[in-house]
């Protein structure tokens, strides 16, 4: 193994190892260099697999998931199997580039779409980007609009590109596609929380399980995302509440050492992780003051 996983592993709680079964072949989130960035102390994917990868290889799986389903308001009941890094193959919201999920939990009455935060706070949509023409697809608004790249008509560039966000959208908020809203009240970071909900509803839909997305977190008051759950990772004009669920990873190692057997691995892994955010929070503080 190369000098690049061996970093990786070191960052890796170790029970987590065996869920990467082919280490060359793994999706890893890299930089624009090709490199992969799991080797350092505040990556994302990193304490996302320390966490669901050392759950996925647990005897104590069940039990865990049992509770987290419980916890979210979806049906408890195994065999619960975990992919790490999981695409949506079948492109059911119609994606020219299907989301990547960190984790998808799914057992035999429901499905949990996890997305992995640490440092850094959720995704925005793309579409309000300046191009090179110095133009933007969408100005911002859910509001009839033609967009300057592709020409075409419609409140949203994305549902002018085939992709179904808002076919979605009113089964898990209280929004009326048919209608304005300005701004778009996913224009900021709701997208990307939006996103998972809907790719929640489908995937429910599709398989008839129960399902819900949960945003997976980091809990230090300095990190983005954590501050945003304890307000509300989403508006609450917009109703959807309970399209998705913040559950941080102090939370998840907490229930592990509630219901699981194997009382090591669970103390162990709780420990590892209040290290990381802890290491990750104090070099953020120290990048702030320089």
């Amino acid at each position: 193994m190369n000098s690049d996983f061996q970093a990786v592993r070191e960052n890796l709680f170790p029970a987590s190892h065996g869920a990467i079964e082919d280490w060359e072949a793994f999706p890893w989130h890299r930089d624009r260099t090709n490199r992969i960035q799991a080797h350092k102390a505040h990556s994302s994917q990193a304490i996302a697999i320390d966490v669901f990868g050392t759950v996925k290889m647990s005897t104590d799986r069940d039990r865990i998931f049992d509770a987290i389903a419980a916890r979210v308001g979806v049906a408890p009941g195994g065999p619960w199997e975990i992919a790490l890094e999981w695409t949506d193959t079948d492109r059911l919201l119609g994606e020219p580039r299907p989301t990547q999920v960190d984790a998808l939990a799914v057992g035999s009455k429901a499905a949990l779409v996890i997305e992995c935060k640490f440092t850094e706070p959720g995704g925005k949509c793309s579409q309000t980007a300046v191009l090179r023409s110095g133009e933007r697809q969408c100005n911002g608004g859910y509001a009839d609009q033609i967009n300057p790249g592709n020409g075409l008509r419609g409140r949203c560039a994305l549902t002018g590109k085939g992709i179904r966000y808002w076919e979605y959208v009113p089964k898990v908020f209280a929004l009326d596609p048919a209608v304005d809203h300005t701004p778009c009240p996913f224009k900021a970071d709701a997208y990307q929380w939006m996103r998972n909900a809907v790719l929640a509803a489908a995937l429910g839909r599709h398989h008839k399980l129960q399902a819900a997305a949960l945003a997976a977190f980091a809990d230090h008051p300095s990190f983005p995302t954590a501050r945003k759950a304890k307000r509300g990772l989403l508006d609450a004009s917009l109703g959807g509440h309970a399209a998705i669920t913040p559950i941080s990873y102090q939370q998840i190692t907490a229930i592990a050492c509630h219901v699981g057997l194997d009382q090591e691995l669970w103390t162990g892994l709780s420990a590892w992780v209040d290290r990381k955010v802890a290491m990750a929070a104090s070099r953020k503080s120290e990048f702030q003051e320089v």
